[in-house]
């Protein structure tokens, strides 16, 4: 629900990067970003962010970029574990939904009618079709495996800690393929990681069934499962980093400025690639619409701030006693708020808005807002990314990141033991340490050249 230093859409801990100013920054949980916008695309996202850079006072456009990352990024990853509580295999559904939005909405800057068919109706490419094939192959693959991982009891703030070591597969394929050397610093960065990675994944395995499983489906499996759980995310993290190496090379062909044509193709492309898993997603995609519907779940909140029976809304949804008693105790207790209920008790009084949130099941509700956040969380990112240091967007991200594990904590029940906690604290601080020595090297580089 994506920081750290050079190699263009690297990935380091994250499903996606950003490449700004020649650098890769790591983006997040599920997603790609990078610098501002260098190349002959225009759009009308673009033209509306160019208004409002120069409509907006400064401080009005960083709230507006922070408000997009932590907003944007938080709720994608509460939609996230709010889905994969109930359904722990739908993976491969969130992933295309995210993969189906981003492609639609990054489209308009590619899309032209004076291409003609002979080009797909597509403006010309920078860099080669077979170049963006062959990226995307890796691209489908590690953002499904990602997500793949849940279904093995891969709780949401383990999978958080786990993936912020993708910077320990990056140095390691970097540095037997890709011919890269590390400072002292980087390497004491990975080293940390590497621990808390290891010690959080030990101690969530001795703890299996008791804290950080709470709420999953149980059985006498279930060390198997999250040793196998971890191995996919191992492999993630591999192919990433390999994903990493070879967009190095592409970008040192043809130019690191051009990410919006990375984002549009790596999720465009991708899209076929899911027709061999029609029916896994199919089958997914009616549990979800099997779900509660939104009016349930809204009523149930009102309800829970007193009893089942003092809500109207919940006793017209159709449900049976003992189910509206279950669908009040599943409620998240830290959402409810007086507000929440004040609204609720208007909407009792229109009865079109009611007709609506009853045919909207509610974990269709938060597939939706998974993909269109994540996008949102993209956007912010790459503003962040436009107008400020590779260091200011790996603090940040990491920050986010670290929120998205409390709330889910907070949020979810998600108690992680002692072991867990310090392997994440290993694993932030690390991840900061490789921010600021990538950031330091950088500033040494620049120096230099100026010099000669």
């Amino acid at each position: 629900m994506l920081k750290q230093n050079a190699g263009p859409l690297k990935n380091r801990g994250v499903d996606r990067s950003v490449v700004a100013n020649g650098h890769s920054r790591k983006v997040d949980d599920h997603l790609t970003e990078c610098d501002g916008p260098k190349e002959p695309y225009a759009s009308l996202g673009s033209i509306t962010t160019a208004a409002a850079y120069t409509a907006l006072p400064g401080w009005t456009t960083i709230a507006f970029m922070i408000s997009l990352i932590f907003g944007g990024c938080c709720a994608n990853v509460f939609a996230l574990e709010a889905i994969i509580k109930e359904q722990p295999s739908s993976g491969p559904l969130i992933t295309f939904a995210q993969f189906i939005l981003t492609a639609l909405l990054t489209s308009p800057s590619f899309l032209s009618l004076s291409a003609g068919p002979e080009s797909l109706f597509l403006s010309r490419r920078v860099i080669p079709l077979r170049s963006w094939l062959v990226y995307t192959t890796f691209f489908v693959t590690v953002n499904l495996l990602n997500n793949w991982a849940f279904a093995y009891k891969i709780s949401v703030p383990l999978h958080i800690i786990l993936r912020s070591g993708g910077p320990v597969a990056s140095m390691l394929v970097g540095y037997a393929f890709n011919a890269k050397r590390y400072s002292r610093g980087q390497i004491l960065a990975v080293a940390m990681l590497t621990v808390g990675v290891i010690a959080a994944a030990l101690a969530d395995a001795r703890t299996k069934g008791q804290s950080t499983s709470a709420g999953y489906h149980q059985n006498d499996s279930t060390m198997a499962s999250t040793l196998i759980g971890f191995g996919i995310l191992a492999l993630a993290m591999v192919l990433s980093a390999f994903q990493g190496v070879y967009a190095d090379r592409l970008y040192e062909s043809y130019g690191r400025n051009h990410w919006k044509e990375a984002l549009f193709y790596s999720h465009t492309l991708s899209l076929p690639l899911f027709l061999p898993t029609y029916s896994h997603l199919l089958a997914q995609w009616r549990a979800l619409l099997s779900s509660p519907s939104l009016l349930s779940i809204v009523s149930a909140i009102a309800a829970k701030k007193g009893s089942v029976s003092s809500s109207p809304l919940l006793l017209g949804t159709g449900l049976a006693a003992t189910s509206r008693t279950a669908l009040v105790k599943s409620v998240p207790m830290p959402i409810i708020s007086t507000t929440t209920i004040h609204l609720l008790a208007e909407l009792e009084r229109f009865k079109s808005l009611q007709f609506i949130l009853a045919c909207i099941p509610i974990q269709v509700f938060y597939l939706l807002m998974n993909a269109l956040t994540q996008y949102l969380c993209i956007r912010g990112v790459h503003l962040l990314s436009a107008k400020s240091s590779s260091l200011t967007v790996t603090i940040v991200l990491n920050v986010r990141k670290l929120i998205s594990l409390l709330l889910s904590i907070y949020l979810f029940g998600n108690n992680l033991g002692p072991g867990v906690l310090m392997g994440a604290l290993f694993v932030f601080v690390g991840g900061a340490l490789y921010g600021f020595e990538g950031a330091r090297l950088r500033k040494a580089y620049k120096l230099s050249n100026k010099k000669d």
